[in-house]
């Protein structure tokens, strides 16, 4: 799935002049242990401007450290924050604090569960969001939403005899007009260094098991079942578990050389679109492996092929398409979770809304199970801070090489 919205975090190179210091402010009250971060998104500048190369984003409720408060163009107030980690936020996006420095604590995050929050799906074309549950009965709705658009639920309410979900836009739905969903239970593996990179996966359909190359039926392995590799012959592989099956039965990832530049520890990613795996490596050393669901085999959805780097980390985004007249259904779905880009609105994240993973079946982006899209998000550099919505990478991070072929 191709990244619509992407929070603007693809703009402003450096205009700050680098000779240039900042002069200081009045400085904060004398109580103030932190700075407070009051709107979600707030930028993280490299400079009191903004007009200066952006770092990220920071999420409401997170608290920062800071050194002192500088003069700077660009913000209402004309008084910028530098950070402890010296980054610059403008005044208007936070407030003084006696609390520490720290991430915010979300009370209502689900403990345990594959997604970060509650997602649901509608189930009707034409579905009404109201702004209070009390414009239902009088028809008085802000917007209808399409079949198959995705919503981030944070409430529930049962209002007049009749139940609401709330979505993340303070916008209320008849809760019978959606669907939740908790995603796929699918995950790939941890490899150990030394170890041979003997896994595969059952894809994209089931498989028997045979006694030996076209002999007798020995048993069944569905779809996604992980199976380690002894040896393959040809249209034949012999299974360490014991008994064979046929080859074209499996994705089987393989060990590739690191692209040009890449270090001897420096973390990278290579996706094989024909066997639809990705293998995450260490150097020379793979350290994950899974599914993916790549971009169909389309001139309008296909996976571009080359050798990239993160450019933007997200948290989450928004995803949708509903700007374009020429597909039969749009699809909108809100935050979607660890979001990585690599080319352009392209990337990887997480896809809760099927189970394919082995298949072809997105918009260009490269779907990944929860699980595994939080794992790599969390294995490739740099890491996002805590409490941050987005980081940029830059050149002094070495930002994770990703090679599609």
């Amino acid at each position: 799935m191709v990244g619509i919205a992407i929070l603007c975090v693809m703009t402003a190179m450096m205009s700050w002049p680098a000779s240039a210091v900042a002069q200081t402010a009045v400085p904060a009250p004398s109580w103030a242990k932190s700075i407070e971060v009051v709107d979600d998104g707030a930028p993280a500048m490299l400079a009191p401007s903004p007009d200066a190369r952006r770092r990220g984003t920071i999420s409401a409720g997170t608290r920062l450290g800071f050194s002192r408060r500088v003069f700077g163009e660009g913000c209402s107030t004309g008084v910028w924050y530098e950070t402890a980690d010296g980054l610059f936020i403008c005044e208007e996006h936070v407030k003084p604090s006696t609390a520490p420095p720290g991430p915010k604590v979300d009370p209502a995050s689900i403990r345990g569960s594959r997604l970060p929050q509650r997602y649901a799906f509608v189930r009707v074309d034409g579905t009404r969001a109201y702004a209070h549950p009390s414009d239902y009965f009088a028809s008085d709705y802000v917007e209808a939403l399409g079949r198959g658009f995705g919503i981030v639920v944070t409430g529930e309410q049962v209002y007049g005899g009749v139940a609401f979900v709330r979505t993340r836009r303070h916008l209320w739905i008849e809760r019978a007009s959606v669907h939740f969903v908790e995603g796929s239970p699918f995950r790939g593996v941890a490899l150990d260094p030394g170890v041979p990179l003997d896994v595969a996966w059952v894809s994209p359909r089931p498989s028997k098991v045979y006694d030996k190359p076209h002999g007798r039926v020995e048993r069944r392995l569905e779809r996604h079942s992980r199976v380690q590799i002894e040896t393959t012959k040809g249209a034949w592989t012999k299974l360490r578990e014991g008994g064979w099956t046929k080859t074209a039965d499996l994705a089987r990832p393989r060990v590739v050389p690191p692209p040009a530049g890449v270090g001897a520890h420096d973390r990278w990613i290579d996706v094989d679109i024909d066997q639809q795996v990705l293998v995450a490596y260490e150097g020379e050393t793979p350290r994950y492996a899974t599914l993916i669901s790549s971009g169909r085999a389309n001139r309008a959805s296909e996976t571009p092929l080359g050798v990239f780097e993160l450019w933007a980390k997200l948290d989450y985004t928004d995803m949708d398409d509903i700007e374009r007249t020429d597909v039969r259904q749009n699809y909108s779905i809100q935050d979607v979770p660890w979001v990585q880009f690599f080319k352009g609105s392209y990337g990887f994240h997480a896809a809760f809304w099927h189970n394919d993973f082995g298949r072809r079946r997105s918009h260009g982006c490269i779907n990944l199970s929860p699980a595994d899209a939080r794992y790599l998000f969390q294995f490739t550099e740099p890491v996002l801070p805590p409490g941050w919505n987005a980081i940029l990478p830059m050149p002094e991070d070495r930002p994770t090489v990703v090679q599609v072929r």
